[in-house]
């Protein structure tokens, strides 16, 4: 089962993807908090794909694109705001799903690039 990291604050928000996800067939590893997602995109776990919420409480989530693009630059990272920004920063690509998002349409959006990488 792939997993994936989603960098997320909002409890009900991550919830709802989760299961998304879990329906199809991805596991998720949930992390509240910047910190919390640092330590996964720098440890050993295997990632499908990064998923990013740019407004985390302790850090900005373009911190943790700049960190997964180093630590795990064959990983596909997808940046989630309400607000404006960056398709690629410093030439790490990006891809970005604005909120307020369907869990749905974002978690089918996650199985394509996870399929795609196979």
């Amino acid at each position: 089962m792939a997993s994936v990291l989603l960098a997320e604050d909002e409890f009900l928000i991550r919830a709802v993807l989760v299961d998304a996800l879990e329906d199809l067939g991805v596991a998720c590893i949930e992390a509240p908090t910047g910190r919390e997602a640092l330590e996964v995109v720098q440890g050993t776990t295997p990632l499908a794909a990064i998923v990013v919420d740019i407004g985390l409480p302790d850090m900005s989530g373009e911190k943790i694109i700049e960190a997964a693009a180093k630590h795990r630059p064959d990983v596909p990272i997808i940046r989630c705001s309400g607000a404006d920004g960056p398709r690629s920063i410093a030439d790490i690509k990006v891809h970005s799903f604005p909120k307020p998002y369907s869990p749905i349409e974002l978690s089918k959006f996650i199985a394509s690039l996870i399929t795609q990488g196979t």
